[in-house]
């Protein structure tokens, strides 16, 4: 469905629609993706950051794919990983402005008017990107088509992220997450041969 390049071309094509969509409020922002604790740093004034904070299984497609192999081990389709990203956006910018809070609100605006990652999006998203070289990405072929959602972070797991895992003030943010990304193993399966011989059916006729 989709190689290892999955990952690095959803975070890709979501720098590639914000920047294209939510920048407009703030002129002189710009779309990052570093770590949380860079925020404030290495020149970095206003804009929106993405970072990937996690990734769990997907619960609607995780056996969607199973078995791989038969019962002497030979292996009849390619493994297949299926994956929620969860992503934190934070803005930054002069909060006298209110910049991060036009930024917020451009943002969600943007993904409520396009909540999926489209094949054109993807393809034009791989053929703008330089590093990393995103050139042998097939997201473009995956079905279904991968999409935005609101995630919901409460309290206790702002709390976590923010003074526990990065260690910085908070920032104003909100998480999306996208789904589903299915990633597929580099691995040739081996089909199963075909039917020589069709059984005669036992069951009585009517």
């Amino acid at each position: 469905m989709s190689n290892h390049l999955a990952i690095a071309t959803v975070t890709s094509a979501l720098k590639n629609l914000v920047s294209r969509y939510a920048l407009e409020s703030v002129p002189g922002a710009h779309v990052t993706t570093v770590p949380l604790r860079s925020l404030g740093t290495e020149g970095l004034t206003r804009g929106v950051n993405i970072s990937l904070f996690m990734a769990t299984p997907n619960p609607a497609f995780r056996n969607d794919h199973v078995p791989t192999r038969n019962s002497n081990g030979t292996l009849v389709s390619v493994p297949r990983v299926a994956l929620t990203l969860h992503y934190v956006f934070t803005f930054y910018g002069d909060e006298t402005r209110l910049e991060p809070q036009l930024l917020l609100g451009s943002v969600v605006a943007t993904f409520q008017r396009q909540p999926v990652l489209t094949p054109t999006l993807i393809r034009e998203t791989i053929r703008a990107t330089p590093t990393p070289d995103l050139s042998g990405s097939n997201l473009d072929q995956q079905e279904p088509h991968i999409s935005i959602t609101p995630y919901i972070l409460n309290l206790d797991a702002l709390h976590k992220m923010w003074s526990t895992f990065y260690q910085v003030p908070y920032s104003l943010s909100v998480a999306y997450e996208c789904a589903p990304v299915l990633v597929d193993a580099d691995v040739v399966a081996t089909p199963p041969p075909p039917v020589k011989d069709v059984a005669p059916s036992t069951k009585p006729k009517p």
